[in-house]
């Protein structure tokens, strides 16, 4: 297994991440948002509601899934190991939360039925998450539904912050942060089979079919998916239904992750290969406190720093 030294996660993040991640930011009343969310403490509660539910993972209590994840972190050149946690759950997706000290969740599904290889890739997605710093946004949108609730109160004033504009911009960066967490997930792992057969079986490949599925043939329908994008119209129609989906498709995500590997950008990563100097120059910081910003960024997440 490869460690990538110095991994900086913008040697591998998705453009259309970057891009998203940029048009949320700059979205009507998503700074007040972040505010409140900070104000009312809603990732402390959803943090001692993850960390009093479910079992956590340590050296002698699960020895070889803690070894998995803190290879991953090896891997990925993530310094530090996060708590990990498992939570009794159906689905094999797990997610992270806490910005200052993330936390992983994984599924006991996962555990269960997923290979190694499988189970490194979902777990290097959540690092990915850790390291391009989705934390933030990230929990907002897994707690968008409670957030609506909570904000749409008569006492809090701000009964209609979370305007559609904004739970587009949110919805739709999430989905397209899934892009980047596969790829980590792939450089953890370092296997394209094992990330292949890992979303299919997130696409719902049944249990019974494990040891004699086609690959190839999954492998071709994510290629063909992009053919979807033929017309005005089916742009549209793709577009709607991946906004609308619990779960960003996996079948979209794969073909996203086969033209990073097809262009060589995977390879690149691996044999240390890519050049950051134009990102660096495209690249703004918070003149607060340092934070890394989008290039049009008009408050620092971090800090709540307005510029302009």
């Amino acid at each position: 297994m490869v460690k990538i030294e110095k991994l900086d996660p913008r040697e591998y993040e998705h453009p259309l991440d970057s891009q998203a991640l940029d048009t949320l930011q700059q979205t009507k009343g998503v700074d007040t948002l972040v505010k409140k969310f900070y104000e009312f403490g809603i990732e402390r509660q959803f943090n001692i509601q993850c960390t009093g539910s479910n079992l956590k993972v340590t050296p002698s209590s699960l020895p070889e899934v803690y070894a998995m994840v803190e290879e991953a972190c090896e891997v990925l050149f993530l310094p530090r190991t996060p708590d990990i946690y498992i939570e009794h759950s159906d689905q094999f997706q797990g997610l992270v939360t806490g910005i200052d000290n993330p936390i992983l969740i994984l599924s006991s599904s996962a555990i269960d039925n997923l290979s190694e290889a499988e189970n490194r890739f979902l777990i290097g997605r959540l690092i990915g998450h850790i390291k391009s710093e989705h934390v933030l946004y990230y929990e907002i949108g897994f707690l968008l539904p409670v957030l609506s609730e909570i904000l749409a109160g008569p006492t809090m004033g701000i009964g209609t912050l979370l305007t559609m504009g904004l739970q587009v911009a949110l919805l739709h960066w999430s989905r397209m942060s899934e892009y980047t967490a596969d790829r980590a997930g792939l450089l953890a792992c370092q296997d394209v089979t094992a990330a292949t057969t890992a979303l299919a079986k997130i696409a719902g490949l049944p249990k019974a079919h494990y040891d004699n599925f086609n690959v190839d043939d999954f492998v071709s329908q994510a290629r063909e998916f992009e053919g979807y994008d033929d017309t005005n119209y089916n742009k549209v129609l793709k577009y709607m239904n991946l906004m609308m989906a619990e779960k960003s498709w996996a079948i979209d995500r794969a073909n996203q992750l086969y033209h990073w590997i097809d262009a060589g950008e995977y390879q690149q990563v691996l044999e240390r290969k890519t050049d950051l100097n134009k990102v660096l120059l495209a690249m703004k910081f918070c003149s607060n406190c340092g934070n890394k910003l989008v290039a049009e960024a008009k408050f620092c997440t971090n800090c709540g720093h307005r510029f302009g």
